[in-house]
């Protein structure tokens, strides 16, 4: 469950009593098995998501976004199921997956909350991955995705002045972060007014500057986390092949700063190995560089616990503080 802010970081890795319960039948399941698991196996295993019933006020359409090679990517674009009389906020998303696997439908349930409850526009971006797309391709094709939605946003029925936010899961949020910068470091148009990361990954913890590595413990404290832990982390790096300081793939350490960011919200599990970087990331945005944050933390669970569990109590709560999040940057584009 949720627990207070706090600074004492490595109090929230302690298990939740719930979760210890689920896990007792897994008998120490891992995502990733050292000497056992290839990339076929993780896909085989991410490829078992399908998408759940569709929402009756919700419409949903695949359509086909260009990329700067010529190529194209599928999208999901969510809107209302009413007849639309005036234009609507727009979000654009992309799932995680460690930059080697994923799909559209992992951010199905924030881009239908985003379309039900906020009553926007929600575009799901795909992007190539790797090894077969090397790096930094995946961010440029998730870049190039929101540069085209942002620039036919009329034609998907949307209004960014009424709010234009990015978000996604773990280096799907990791990717969106670093496209905030590279939006306001180039001037684009229409601003985003808000950003939304769900357990992120904002900086290699190897490449962390050395004024916070004294902050930073959850990168051994969770190292055998269960379900995701550093094995599979490293899993995921050693086939993306980015280069650890690369602001690309470490937000954090962006040469031009953190201060002009929209308003951003942070989901941080507290058996993540990631746990600190992401709660690093939002202290400097919110102390250092005054932008307005908020964060919701999730003591003693694991990166991506919803997805995992999703009819725990638990990844309940989870989904209401989402929804409650993309609620908040909407009315921080007010």
């Amino acid at each position: 469950m949720t627990v207070p802010y706090t600074k004492d970081w490595a109090s929230l890795a302690k298990l939740n009593p719930e979760l210890e319960t689920l896990l007792l039948p897994l008998k120490g399941f891992q995502l990733v098995i050292p000497g056992v698991t290839t990339l076929e196996m993780a896909r085989a295993g991410a490829a078992k998501r399908r998408p759940t019933e569709p929402w009756p006020e919700v419409r949903e359409k695949d359509i086909q976004i260009p990329m700067r090679d010529g190529t194209t990517i599928r999208a999901r674009v969510y809107s209302p199921s009413e007849p639309m009389t005036v234009r609507k906020p727009l979000a654009v998303f992309a799932f995680g997956g460690g930059y080697v696997l994923g799909s559209l439908e992992t951010e199905e349930a924030n881009c239908r909350t985003w379309a039900k409850r906020c009553g926007g526009v929600a575009v799901s971006v795909g992007y190539r991955v790797a090894p077969e797309h090397s790096w930094p391709g995946t961010v440029k094709d998730a870049y190039d995705a929101v540069k085209w939605v942002a620039e036919h946003h009329q034609e998907l029925g949307s209004d960014p002045s009424k709010g234009f936010i990015l978000g996604g899961t773990s280096s799907g949020a990791t990717t969106m972060a670093a496209i905030s910068h590279l939006w306001r470091d180039e001037g684009l148009t229409p601003p985003l007014t808000g950003v939304f990361l769900a357990v992120p990954a904002p900086c290699v913890v190897s490449a962390l500057p050395e004024k916070y590595r004294h902050r930073e413990m959850s990168w051994e404290q969770n190292r055998d986390a269960p379900i995701f832990n550093r094995t599979a982390s490293d899993f995921n790096s050693s086939i993306a092949k980015f280069k650890a300081d690369d602001p690309l793939r470490s937000p954090l350490l962006f040469p031009t700063g953190h201060k002009d960011l929209p308003p951003t919200y942070f989901a941080v599990a507290g058996a993540d190995p990631w746990r600190d970087a992401g709660l690093l990331y939002e202290e400097i945005l919110r102390e250092e560089c005054g932008v307005k944050t908020k964060v919701d933390i999730y003591g003693g669970l694991t990166h991506g616990f919803w997805g995992i569990f999703p009819n725990a109590e638990f990844s309940k709560e989870y989904r209401r503080k989402a929804d409650e999040a993309l609620q908040w940057l909407l009315e921080q584009s007010k």
